[in-house]
């Protein structure tokens, strides 16, 4: 269900998709919070709004790589209070959400791709 979760692909210059994920919208608010600690304006709404796939949708793979690299090594940074966030629901966990985020900036291929994402 879109509104639970978000949605991300990695396309290719001819249209195929080359993987795809997607994870609860229950761990927005810890990738919002590794956002804000490296600085990164970030809205009120951002807490449970769709500001960080909103900015991944459209770059390049490589651009995208970059950018969840830098989410992921915010988020290494400081386990414990990360784990601390944890939904109350048991929907999504910061450990399963660090090793998505590792996944996906593993995963461009060397020809040109995109990232094409939303919740």
């Amino acid at each position: 269900d879109a509104g639970m979760s978000w949605d991300v692909e990695l396309i290719d210059d001819r249209g195929h998709i080359e993987a795809e994920w997607n994870y609860t919208h229950n761990t927005n608010r810890m990738i919002a919070a590794a956002l804000a600690d490296l600085g990164e304006q970030v809205p009120d709404h951002f807490l449970v709004g769709p500001t960080w796939w909103d900015r991944l949708n459209g770059m390049s793979g490589p651009d995208g790589a970059k950018y969840l690299h830098t989410i992921a090594e915010s988020l290494g940074r400081d386990p414990d209070r990360f784990r601390a966030m944890n939904p109350e629901n048991g929907w999504g966990n910061y450990d399963r959400l660090l090793r998505l985020l590792r996944e996906m900036a593993a995963s461009v291929p060397e020809w040109p791709c995109h990232w094409e994402a939303c919740g």
